[in-house]
């Protein structure tokens, strides 16, 4: 919808001097509507046509780049993400009312594997790699290493300058600060945080809600306190202007932290005639989730429909890509016609955190489609398979957010590589799939749209203390699908195993005949 709002934006903005193809990309990525964006943009060439006849020509000529660097945008912007600055000197006036969700384009991680299927965040070898890469053909890049605290500037392959890093976001938390090789994306001189109600000076934004920037401030000047960010790499402001100064949107951002060496104990075969175990499932895996070995499989590189497996691809995006604090109003067209537990009132506003909970609980196709409202069904499922593809899922195609179409595509050897993500990066999700209620992430207060302690869970092994985490799936084309992970005790320490099971009659039973055979036939207390 055009408001006056918008119309007073785009006149301020082109008085200030920008192009029409500046105010059409910022709009975009402030998240209004692209034919919104298009008719105000029209609506000014029209205006400045009239204005000035004599530039009429040169005008209509310049009037299809316009629709081009529009439609180039759309691309761009399929990978969006929500994230919560917005910049006050160019927005004041649009946000007058309540503080608007930005977007960014969301930057694909890179997470790597081994060629034993090890996965590492990332390797360092591979970040050596890289960086050697850039040394050797003279670009110019920052490298940010979380081990040593600092950022090292690089022009045209040789090291300048160096400056510290004085926090990061806490390891395993909601908002632990990623690693990997990046872009700088968007910078902003005075970037403002609408969860946190502060300043972020010098802020360089190099993947989804993540940015390098100066030490934060209230609006009276006063500095926040010390401690972990919320993911973000924050500098002394003086040192944060350095970076700032030398870097340019498409900069490479190399971001390294320790190379984690999750202790786990290991699987020993106590037997040495393995037979194995029956099961009426298409595909099966079961696979070591720290050491990255396959233990069991049968067709496990078949490319099979997953079903409502594709909701934990659904949380892991709308994690990354969502203020999960935001709040959106149900319209009709996102619910499912299908029976379902949960049932969104449409025309009601639901906070993103809260819909994690039946999506995760109930399978709830709802919650999903509400979900992939927050950018668009196509923008939302854009990023789902940009995310595996970052995973290297490379047997992997998601049609929606819910899993219900049969076009849901994947292997059970790709889903280890996600289930391993969920276990490492986003724990927090296995344990919404069990129903483990946080308080609050943040500020934001959970339970506030959606009574959580009500909704009733529907994944198998409920309240089985070595369940780490579960998610179910059935459709026609999919059958009954699921896939969990164990805690599995040994003598060594504890080993997490994934399960996973696609096309079967009894997901429930196959399961439980894998868990059997995996304690018969190995070492574990």
């Amino acid at each position: 919808m055009i408001t006056d709002e918008l119309r007073k934006y785009v006149h301020d903005a082109r008085t200030s001097g920008k192009s029409p193809e500046e105010i059409a990309r910022d709009l975009l990525v402030s998240g209004w509507q692209e034919a919104d964006v298009m008719q105000v943009i029209q609506e000014l060439r029209q205006s400045e046509q009239t204005s000035k006849p004599q530039k009429r020509q040169a005008r209509l000529l310049a009037q299809p780049a316009v629709t081009l660097v529009l439609a180039v945008i759309v691309i761009l912007l399929g990978g969006t993400s929500a994230y919560l600055w917005n910049d006050r000197l160019d927005l004041a006036d649009t946000n007058s009312q309540k503080v608007r969700d930005f977007y960014a384009q969301l930057a694909q991680s890179q997470i790597a594997f081994t060629d034993a299927g090890e996965m590492v965040f990332p390797d360092e070898q591979k970040f050596l790699t890289k960086k050697a890469e850039y040394i050797e053909s003279k670009t110019s890049f920052i490298e940010a290493d979380l081990r040593t605290m600092s950022i090292t500037l690089y022009e045209n392959g040789i090291a300048i300058r160096a400056v510290d890093i004085l926090t990061k976001g806490k390891e395993k938390s909601w908002w632990e600060t990623p690693t990997g090789d990046y872009k700088v994306l968007g910078k902003s001189a005075t970037a403002y945080s609408s969860i946190g109600n502060v300043w972020m000076p010098y802020s360089i934004q190099f993947y989804g809600n993540y940015f390098i920037h100066g030490w934060p401030y209230h609006d009276d000047g006063t500095p926040v306190p010390k401690g972990y960010s919320g993911g973000c790499i924050r500098l002394a402001t003086d040192d944060a202007r350095i970076v700032f100064d030398f870097v340019k949107v498409g900069t490479p951002v190399l971001v390294l932290d320790n190379y984690k060496e999750y202790t786990s104990g290991a699987l020993t075969l106590n037997a040495t005639d393995l037979a194995p175990p029956v099961v009426n499932a298409r595909s099966v895996l079961i696979v070591d989730l720290a050491s990255g070995e396959t233990i069991l499989e049968k067709q496990a590189e078949e490319p099979l429909s997953i079903a409502s497996l594709t909701k934990l691809m659904t949380a892991v995006v709308a994690h990354e890509v969502i203020y999960l604090g935001r709040p959106i109003k149900v319209t009709s067209n996102m619910l499912a016609s299908v029976s379902q537990i949960f049932y969104p009132t449409v025309g009601g506003r639901y906070i993103g955190l809260d819909l994690l909970y039946p999506l995760l609980m109930q399978s709830s196709n709802d919650a999903a489609n509400v979900l992939a409202g927050f950018l668009g069904e196509k923008t939302f499922v854009y990023n789902m398979n940009a995310k595996a593809s970052s995973l290297e899922m490379s047997d992997t195609r998601f049609a929606d957010a819910s899993g219900m179409s049969a076009e849901n595509i994947s292997t059970a050897h790709d889903l280890t590589k996600l289930l391993q993500y969920i276990y490492y990066k986003r724990p927090f999700l296995f344990d919404i799939s069990k129903g483990v209620v946080f308080e609050n992430v943040g500020l934001i207060q959970l339970g506030d749209t959606i009574s959580i302690t009500n909704l009733k869970n529907v994944n198998e092994f409920i309240g089985n203390p070595d369940l780490i985490g579960v998610k179910n799936g059935e459709t026609t084309a999919a059958r009954q699908t699921m896939a969990t992970v164990w805690k599995i005790h040994t003598v060594q320490g504890d080993v997490p195993v994934a399960i996973i099971v696609l096309g079967s009659e009894d997901r429930k039973r196959d399961t439980e005949t894998l868990l059997n055979w995996l304690k018969t036939n190995f070492a574990v207390l």
